[in-house]
């Protein structure tokens, strides 16, 4: 009679057993990994979300409209938009952070990309590393406009007016950390002016309140500003760009204004979640980029009021917004802001 085998020894069980469970974990690590690359390589497979951080009719929004259609004929997907505004339009650029999915892109214009952290130590995401850049769609200058009511008619006779009453008078802004808000902080600290900030959700509720006098003034986008300059409802002042604007060819720069190295610009760029595929980041650039330029419908009327549409590679995109994040987190920083 043969002998009966020899039980196992228990730590060559345990082993035995740790190495059959790695390969199990590690098989279905694999799996997921196998899958992640396949829907990215495939980009999209189900209905693409355009999150705007601003109201409707706004410039963010007016693109993300414009853009949606030429999107869902080049990829073959819905792409819908949703508008998320407030909080500086950090809400919408949040939820593009955790789209773990990846089929949601972010219509963004500079604080939530960029300052946002700065501004905000606690944000729940990190512009620096929770997006992948797609395309910066266009830049343009910002006009400061003033209510009538207010008796300036050029920039140095707001800092004269505003010296005259300080703390008296208000401006709006579309949230805390947002070039509306950073640049006329700035202005603030070098004319060394006392003037209240009154955030608002997006710049059509901004500008109501600056039309009704509920604020006296606000850097204002030209697309937004320009009906109500033209009815007389607002007066424009100054812009912030390096050239006139051909819509406002009164209005002066603050170069020419008596305020040298001003310049400054909002924009407005698309964004992807981190993680998502360069190859469709690249085929979204060069869809978009082709849309603006070849349909007026495509750029939501923008460059009709001084939009300098560009349509730029990622790359390119990333590297805006690194010198935009390293210019305006130094103006948070120095002047202690936070929102």
């Amino acid at each position: 009679m043969s002998p009966s085998p020899r039980p196992l020894n228990r730590t060559l069980r345990l082993a035995l057993g740790h190495l059959r469970r790695r390969r199990v974990v590690g098989a279905s690590l694999g799996l997921v990994a196998a899958r992640r690359a396949s829907a990215q390589s495939r980009w999209p497979d189900r209905p693409v979300r355009l999150l705007v951080g601003q109201p409707p009719g706004a410039g963010p929004d007016l693109l993300a409209r414009g853009l949606a259609p030429h999107l869902a004929a080049a990829f073959g997907q819905p792409f819908v938009v949703e508008n998320r505004p407030g909080a500086g339009g950090t809400l919408a650029a949040g939820a593009v952070a955790q789209a773990r999915d990846l089929h949601a892109l972010g219509f963004v214009n500079g604080g939530p990309t960029t300052t946002a952290r700065a501004m905000n130590p606690g944000l729940p995401y990190d512009p620096a590393r929770d997006f992948t850049p797609v395309t910066l769609i266009g830049r343009v200058p910002l006009v400061l406009t003033v209510h009538p009511s207010l008796p300036v008619n050029d920039w140095p006779g707001f800092v004269a007016r505003v010296r005259a009453y300080p703390g008296v008078l208000s401006y709006a802004s579309i949230g805390p950390g947002t070039i509306t808000h950073l640049a006329m902080e700035e202005l603030k600290a070098r004319l060394g002016l006392d003037i209240t900030h009154v955030p608002y959700r997006g710049f059509p509720q901004a500008t109501l309140d600056l039309v009704a006098g509920h604020v006296q003034a606000m850097l204002n986008q030209p697309f937004a500003a320009l009906p109500h300059v033209q009815d007389g409802r607002l007066r424009a002042l100054v812009q912030s760009g390096e050239h006139r604007l051909s819509a406002l060819p009164d209005v002066p720069t603050f170069e020419e204004a008596g305020l040298p190295d001003a310049a400054f610009y909002g924009w407005i760029g698309v964004v992807a979640p981190a993680g998502f595929p360069r190859s469709a980041a690249e085929r979204l650039a060069e869809v978009i980029r082709a849309s603006v330029q070849s349909d007026p419908a495509a750029r939501g009327g923008l460059d009709v009021a001084g939009t300098e549409i560009l349509g730029t590679s990622p790359a390119a995109f990333g590297a805006h917004q690194a010198r935009e994040a390293v210019r305006w987190n130094a103006v948070i920083a120095r002047l202690g802001l936070r929102g």
